[in-house]
């Protein structure tokens, strides 16, 4: 397929359908951040990367956006990797299970459902479980582990092949996936006929206001098409028959919020719902003046991490880089920081470890090649796993390595 069939420009919110739309950043052109290349491959494609916000629903939206089978068809990100995040999905599937008095009757459905990461703790709860994933790479890795798990996109004729089945979910999981689709009302509108009549869908996806408040550009790439605020959340999943019965607030991917909705108009949102608009409306989300401080401090931090990484080399400290993620591609692409600053960048995952960092030329190792070849400085990439990163380098620090987070003071983020 031709780069210029791609790339989709669009003119309207996805959202809501208002042509009111006004610029936000720009990152310029990038590759698609989790396409890691294998060594001696042409220079990677590079697309636009820009936002704009929505006057109708405050929901921040990239200008265009990439064919999705161009980079969820294979898929190098897997959940596992994390143990922080396995640890939050085992009390997830607990809590879950509590609360709905889930039990070998009922179903419990994710939605790009990845390596079974989730899945698995509803399995061990004894509860009846469906992955549905469309990289086929990854799902294969589920399955070899057990968890059912159908290869496809979700579509609404995925659900209703589902449901003429017999197939209803009494909980739907739907993890950060809810910003990666362009047809997001063909989603929603796939959970809702998905949905038992007594079911409940829970959606996890980063939060609009956290991204602004830490400036959390790096998590701005290809894969992510939408920023979504609580209000546009529930202007969406509205206009598919469903409510809003709660929210919460998380410290994962530097703020997400988990909101859980209901079929129909009967559900009585929590107080929680009813503060968390209420201040959205009072920052005004749906105008520039809501982007004027996060602007600046974007320019403030580019420099900064530039400053701080080539000091470092000009210095003659040799430096490599802890995690090849979606936001440290977009990161080194931004700063234009590449193999000449960084020397390479160790990844727990096997699937990207013998690979480049698209546009930097940085190769991608595993994790134990630190012993063999240890760095004076080691820069840990992906922030908001830093507590997680620190103690497995403990040995690193204590043989006299030195560890930094590149923006940690700025955005002060635990």
């Amino acid at each position: 397929m031709a780069e210029h069939d791609l790339f989709e420009a669009v003119s309207e919110c996805r959202i809501c359908g208002t042509g009111d739309l006004f610029p936000v950043l720009d990152l310029g052109r990038q590759p698609l951040a989790n396409a890691l290349m294998a060594p001696g491959s042409p220079p990677a494609s590079a697309y636009p990367l820009a936002t704009v916000g929505c006057r109708g629903c405050s929901v921040l939206q990239l200008s265009g956006t990439v064919d999705p089978r161009a980079m969820f068809d294979e898929y190098l990100y897997l959940s596992s990797y994390s143990s922080s995040m396995v640890r939050a999905m085992q009390r997830l599937a607990a809590e879950t299970t509590q609360e709905y008095n889930l039990c070998a009757d009922d179903l419990v459905v994710e939605v790009a459902s990845n390596d079974g990461y989730l899945l698995r703790h509803y399995r061990e709860f004894g509860v009846p479980v469906l992955g549905i994933e469309p990289a086929a790479n990854v799902a294969a890795i589920a399955q070899t582990a057990g968890i059912n798990t159908l290869v496809e996109y979700f579509t609404p004729q995925v659900a209703s092949d589902l449901r003429s089945s017999g197939v209803r979910a009494r909980v739907l999981h739907a993890n950060n996936v809810l910003a990666h689709v362009p047809d997001i009302h063909g989603f929603v509108d796939a959970i809702h006929i998905l949905l038992a009549d007594d079911g409940v869908a829970v959606i996890e996806t980063p939060y609009l206001v956290d991204l602004i408040d830490h400036c959390l550009f790096e998590t701005i790439y290809h894969e992510h098409v939408f920023y979504y605020p609580l209000q546009g959340l529930a202007r969406l999943f509205a206009q598919h028959g469903m409510t809003i019965q709660d929210c919460r607030h998380l410290d994962v991917h530097g703020g997400s919020l988990r909101v859980t909705f209901t079929n129909g108009q009967e559900a009585q949102p929590a107080r929680g719902v009813t503060a968390t608009l209420a201040e959205e409306a009072r920052r005004g989300l749906n105008s520039e003046q809501a982007y004027s401080g996060f602007l600046a401090e974007v320019t403030a931090s580019r420099q900064e991490i530039v400053q701080q990484l080539s000091h470092l080399k000009a210095s003659g400290q040799s430096l490599a880089g802890y995690g090849a993620a979606a936001k440290a591609t977009v990161l080194l692409n931004f700063t234009e920081i590449d193999v000449n600053t960084i020397d390479y960048v160790v990844d727990k995952n096997p699937a990207k470890q013998g690979r480049i960092i698209p546009g930097t030329g940085i190769p991608v190792l595993a994790v134990e090649h630190l012993r063999e070849d240890p760095p004076d400085v080691l820069a840990v990439l992906i922030w908001n796993l830093a507590a997680e990163v620190r103690e497995q380098m403990d040995w690193f620090t204590a043989a006299g390595g030195k560890l930094i987070v590149p923006l940690e003071d700025r955005r002060s983020l635990d």
